[in-house]
């Protein structure tokens, strides 16, 4: 009896101690030291600074192409009116004094504006203003109004060329062969129309016309 007690004794001490140091070997597992949770919340914090970073980017990547299919559609169609209005009138010449005597003595001109005139005698005007960054045009009827705003550069090229009655009479050049239109358009701080609030955006386009009338 005394030696099954003895034995049962050191059992059960036995167990105890393995429970003991099993309970804290299990409580040591299920710590987190200062230092995990330091790099831990470094990891955080990088993934989401670069997630962040990542939709910004994409954000002002989308708002810069909205300004600029915005900027090009204003410039396109400034540039179609000019160019169909060159095509489809009779008579054209430079703005100012000193390129109209150089489009008359035969010189290739460069000027910033253009004043055209129909079959019935109707003209229109567009000249640039480098004061406002605008191109104006003038119609028939003397109304003036704003063709396109935030202009850095606006310039005609004239090619002229003589009419037949000018060659007979050994005369001026008093038609336009080629006409050449540069435009160049800027968005920050230049029109009140587009959404300005990236960085500067430009576009620039140049195109050349004939009038149909000179050739056909």
């Amino acid at each position: 009896m005394t030696t099954l007690s003895r034995a049962g004794m050191s059992r059960a001490r036995g167990l105890t101690a393995r429970a003991r140091t099993w309970a804290r070997g299990r409580t040591r597992a299920h710590g987190i030291g200062l230092v995990e949770l330091l790099l831990a919340l470094a990891i955080s914090a990088a993934i989401l600074v670069a997630v962040a970073y990542a939709v910004d980017i994409s954000f002002r990547t989308y708002s810069v192409n909205q300004e600029q299919v915005t900027l090009m559609q204003r410039v396109r169609l400034c540039m179609y009116r000019v160019l169909t209005q060159i095509r489809t009138t009779e008579a054209h010449q430079p703005l100012s004094a000193a390129a109209l005597a150089d489009f008359k003595a035969g010189r290739i001109a460069t000027d910033t504006g253009i004043v055209m005139m129909d079959d019935a005698g109707n003209q229109t005007m567009y000249k640039y203003d480098a004061a406002t960054k605008t191109v104006t045009c003038m119609d028939p009827a003397g109304d003036e109004f704003i063709a396109v705003r935030g202009v850095e550069v606006f310039t005609v090229k004239f090619e002229p060329m003589r009419s037949v009655k000018s060659q007979r009479t050994g005369g001026a050049y008093d038609l336009l062969m080629r006409a050449t239109i540069t435009m160049t358009v800027k968005t920050t701080g230049q029109s009140s129309d587009v959404d300005e609030k990236f960085a500067e955006q430009v576009v620039t386009l140049s195109s050349s016309v004939v009038p149909r009338c000179n050739f056909w």
